[in-house]
């Protein structure tokens, strides 16, 4: 499973974001080429304290809503945006409470779940979050503590730094990946071994709990940037870089997970093609959809496919000959049908086998025989719609 999880740094251009988008996520003719069709989400941030025009929901530091604003609310509600790239641009500073009271005011207000936080920028991005130096936004004795608002939201993903150089999280046994992971752990044991930054996992997860200044808990998630340290900006000009055949075939091998760090509106050209590197990327990354190897989505429904696989309980019920499957979560959180989309169960008459998230009944389709000449009953994966 494959997601581009891209932050809004330098998104200078609304027209480019929303042509950018559409060529993402529809078919149709763009100033980029016929659309790939695929489900590829965005960013978004509410301020911004730099002078360059980077797109923000607010206009810089006030509450009066920019063009960005309309965009977002139309792509809140599709989830084609669905991660908050912390509240804003304070790359200058001058962050506080307030501004986040008011950018979550802004989601309450339109009803929006934005399911991920992405930390951002340098040392005077107060709001940051995480058990590192100069993240206070979790601290309670810092005038820029937060973390208690995004809670009552209901927030629920964070990245807060971690970047790994392993092409698939949480995966089956492969030489490949597991030469990477070896190399890397050496890595964090030499090079790196006095870095006080979120560093990769050693157990390659791509979940993992964490634990904050104020006591509270946090489902942390890592990002891949590259295998080789060959990626140096995370621009659009690197994606070529990250959407080899190297990559995405590692990635296959070890049926894992993958979300790849980026900022890909960052020199994206307007009005004029991608890089030749960068489009064939792209239409490699669309090659390996259609050919069904790859299930690529959002940031926010593979991260939230990946949690629930990891807490996923099920009862069997026999019922007027038919096996009923029922659905639940062995950590006690509430389960709902959306969230078991994708699901899949190998059983030995799937036509006999009905899926149910606590009395309501799944759609649910029959998949043939497998490579281990299984055949299985997965719970329907509906896919998102791009409002053009």
């Amino acid at each position: 499973m494959f997601a581009i999880s891209s932050d809004l740094d330098h998104a200078i251009s609304l027209p480019a974001y929303l042509e950018f988008m559409k060529y993402l996520n529809t078919s149709q003719d763009t100033c980029y080429g016929r659309g790939l069709d695929l489900e590829i989400s965005n960013s978004f941030w509410f301020f911004n304290t730099e002078k360059d025009n980077q797109l923000s929901y607010f206009q810089g530091l006030s509450t009066l809503e920019s063009k960005f604003a309309g965009v977002c609310r139309e792509l809140w509600k599709s989830g084609h945006i669905d991660t908050l790239h912390s509240y804003g641009n304070f790359n200058r500073g001058d962050f506080r409470r307030s501004f986040a009271e008011k950018a979550l005011e802004a989601l309450d207000k339109h009803g929006v779940d934005i399911p991920v936080w992405v930390n951002h920028g340098n040392d005077n991005n107060l709001q940051n979050i995480g058990d590192f130096p100069f993240s206070p936004g979790a601290n309670p004795a810092s005038k820029a503590y937060h973390f208690d608002l995004l809670k009552e939201y209901g927030l629920r993903f964070f990245w807060t730094g971690r970047t790994t150089h392993v092409s698939g999280q949480d995966t089956i046994f492969s030489l490949g990946n597991y030469l990477q992971r070896k190399l890397q752990n050496l890595a964090l044991k030499t090079k790196y071994r006095k870095v006080q930054r979120p560093l990769p996992d050693p157990a390659n997860r791509l979940l993992m709990q964490s634990s904050l200044e104020d006591g509270n808990h946090i489902l942390e998630f890592q990002r891949f940037i590259s295998r080789y340290g060959e990626v140096k900006n995370t621009d659009i000009h690197d994606l070529g870089l990250q959407l080899t055949r190297g990559n995405l075939s590692s990635l296959v091998k070890s049926e894992g997970y993958m979300l790849l760090y980026t900022h890909m509106n960052e020199n994206l050209p307007e009005s004029q093609a991608l890089p030749v590197r960068v489009e064939a990327g792209f239409r490699r990354l669309a090659e390996y959809s259609q050919q069904k190897v790859l299930l690529v989505t959002t940031t926010s429904r593979l991260l939230q496919y990946a949690d629930t696989r990891e807490h996923l309980g099920w009862k069997t019920v026999s019922s007027s000959g038919l096996t009923e499957v029922h659905f639940f979560r062995d950590d006690k959180r509430p389960l709902t049908p959306k969230e078991l989309q994708g699901v899949t169960l190998y059983c030995t008459e799937p036509e006999q086998t009905a899926l149910f998230c606590g009395e309501e009944r799944l759609s649910a389709q029959t998949n043939p025989a497998d490579s281990s000449g299984r055949s299985s009953l997965s719970v329907v994966w509906e896919a998102l719609e791009f409002p053009v």
